[in-house]
């Protein structure tokens, strides 16, 4: 193959292997890992360094209707909004 194509085929293969048709593979015929492969997705760097890491003072609830709340009003518990808004 010349090398006008294999450097182009190095290139996406190195940012996306899954663009092509059969992604390249090593000398043990496992596929090469590329840049897309390591950030993306649960296991992804990006995923990790930044959107899995825990919150502080943080809950997760249900919303749902109160008759007595006003319209853009929402109701928080006592012992909640305590330990959220608690000086530290």
């Amino acid at each position: 193959m010349c090398q006008e194509k294999l450097v182009p085929e190095a290139v996406d293969t190195l940012l996306d292997n899954g663009i092509r048709r059969q992604p390249m593979r090593d000398g043990h015929n496992k596929v090469n890992k590329s840049f897309s492969d390591v950030i993306e997705g649960k296991e992804g760097r990006f995923w990790e360094t930044l959107l899995g890491k825990g919150i502080d003072y943080s809950r997760r609830s249900v919303i749902v209707v109160g008759p007595s709340l006003s319209l853009h009003r929402c109701g928080l518990p006592r012992e909640i909004a305590i330990e959220l808004f608690q000086t530290l």
